[in-house]
């Protein structure tokens, strides 16, 4: 972004959203997925921790390469993923696993050339996680 002069990560962030839930909405019309409930407070919890997340990584796009950023949107998945084996106790196939090891091997294959990142830039990302 930063190689560019494109200044709206906020704007870009804004638009995610707007995707996000236009299509949400459109899929639950078309039947294909159902509403849930959530209890109040864990449902600002992960909107705090999403709203970090995605405007985390839009930040380090503007801040960094975009082989970094890649790399840091494509390294949430296993970070997910342990997560969620140390704190809830669930565990993954064989398979599963393969496909996430394969993934990261091809964007590191991809992105090998193009990585350049800087203290604000890994900061913003370990924030995103």
């Amino acid at each position: 972004m930063a190689t560019y002069g494109f200044a709206f990560a906020t704007t870009l962030t804004g638009l995610h959203f707007v995707t996000t839930t236009s299509m949400t909405i459109v899929l639950r019309w078309l039947g294909y997925i159902q509403p849930s409930h959530l209890p109040v407070a864990h449902l600002m919890l992960f909107v705090l921790f999403a709203n970090f997340s995605i405007v985390g990584m839009s930040v380090s796009l503007m801040w960094n390469s975009v082989g970094f950023y890649q790399i840091a949107k494509l390294s949430m998945i296993p970070v997910s993923c342990l997560l969620e084996v140390a704190f809830d106790k669930i565990r993954y196939s064989r398979d599963t696993k393969l496909s996430i090891l394969i993934v990261l091997l091809g964007v590191a294959v991809c992105t090998v050339t193009d990585v350049s990142v800087n203290t604000k830039g890994f900061i913003v990302v370990f924030v995103a996680f």
